[in-house]
């Protein structure tokens, strides 16, 4: 427990102190808009434990005809952070950053009245309507993202139905933890694999990285994504790419629900991951702009579907089957245990309905491989399915 603390106090400092004022656009950012202070309305305590909530409206933002408007609703990090996230991934929403330390109980504590996130929601549109930037506005829909110890107030918010049925997205930047205990680990993660479970079913959309940190009395971010991935009767693909968030070593993709796993396990690491959450923000909109999501209750029509191979194993020759519901632009590869890319087997547009693909276990060069166990990965759009092989020559 004294290592958690130790490590996540370092964190909450680096993200409390030197961040302030608020009305300023500081140096650590490029974020350029209009910032609203709510750390008064909301009764938070900015002196010593650093808390403070705020609006942000981009100056790009454009309001919806229809009256309504994206929320993205952060919690955990410094403002200029979360100003970035939304501004560098050019999303047309307004954000709400609330930061209440570096700790996860002072989360769990302040979300447990579940009278705070509709109270939350409220200020934020009274806030706006004061101000004259949105008169008559409303919240439509609303993106949830967090890192570190933020987290543990997603997990309250997320146990009430309402809540949670408002919320389309869910990014996490290397910040979800559990008991050790199996069955408090259970219930604590609960929620967070319905929402993995919708996501994958097309409901909702999850986005979730994590860091090699290792900690000592709970579950890292490494162990409660093997949770969900387990939940999921879904498995890693090996990956080796280096991107703005460090060295990425396995990815999880099935439905909406996208994972990625890092290297590293210093603070900095941690915190690359809070400067690279635009990136997820980014694909979480194009997947809500991208495809109907039921969030009234209709379902969406999947664009992949009946996905397998056979024979499998295979000696020489196998035939992946597949449906597109439409005509989509398709990339169909597979890769070793490794991660490294053996062959691309198609890469283009393909028209609905039913079709196949055949691999003849040869690299891109047309060499054989050897026996083994290899991982198709079928792409469409921002929809990515994955499957074993298994050559036995």
């Amino acid at each position: 427990m004294l290592r958690r603390f130790i490590f996540f106090l370092s964190i909450g400092l680096l993200l409390c102190l030197g961040f302030f004022p608020l009305e300023q656009t500081l140096a650590q950012g490029v974020a350029v808009g209009t910032r609203i202070d709510l750390t008064n309305r909301l009764q938070l305590n900015q002196g010593t434990t650093g808390q403070f909530a705020q609006l942000f409206i981009p100056d790009y933002f454009t309001p919806d005809s229809s009256g309504q408007f994206t929320l993205v609703f952060h919690l955990h990090s410094a403002s200029w952070a979360a100003e970035d996230e939304v501004y560098r991934s050019a999303t047309n929403a307004i954000l709400f950053n609330i930061h209440l330390g570096g700790l996860s109980s002072p989360y769990q504590n302040y979300f447990s009245d579940t009278n705070r996130y509709p109270a939350i929601l409220d200020t934020v549109v009274a806030a706006l309507q004061q101000q004259n930037i949105l008169p008559g506005a409303t919240i439509g829909r609303v993106i949830m993202t967090s890192f570190s110890a933020g987290y543990a107030g997603v997990r309250e918010i997320l146990k009430t139905d309402a809540y949670y049925n408002q919320i389309s997205a869910l990014t996490l930047a290397d910040g979800l933890h559990s008991s050790s205990d199996p069955g408090l680990m259970a219930i604590q993660m609960a929620d967070f694999l319905r929402f993995a479970r919708d996501a994958r079913a097309g409901e909702k959309v999850m986005l979730l990285t994590h860091s090699s940190i290792t900690t000592s009395g709970y579950q890292s971010t490494t162990q409660t994504a093997n949770y969900l991935i387990a939940g999921l009767n879904a498995s890693r693909v090996p990956d080796s790419t280096v991107d703005e968030i460090g060295t990425r070593y396995s990815r999880c993709d099935t439905g909406y629900f996208h994972l990625k796993g890092y290297l590293g396990q210093t603070a900095d690491d941690h915190l690359q991951h809070l400067y690279g959450m635009y990136i997820m923000l980014g694909q979480a909109v194009d997947i809500l702009d991208s495809y109907t999501m039921h969030l009234d209750g209709e379902a969406p029509q999947p664009r992949l579907l009946n996905l397998y191979s056979y024979p499998n194993p295979f000696n020489t020759t196998t035939t992946i089957h597949y449906t597109l519901a439409e005509r989509s632009l398709l990339r169909c590869s597979v890769y070793d245990c490794l991660g490294r890319e053996i062959i691309v087997l198609f890469d283009g547009v393909k028209t609905a309905g039913e079709q196949s693909l055949v691999w003849s276990a040869t690299d891109h060069q047309g060499r054989p491989v050897s026996s083994g166990l290899y991982l198709y990965r079928f792409q469409v759009g921002e929809h990515i399915e994955t499957g074993k092989l298994l050559l036995l020559r």
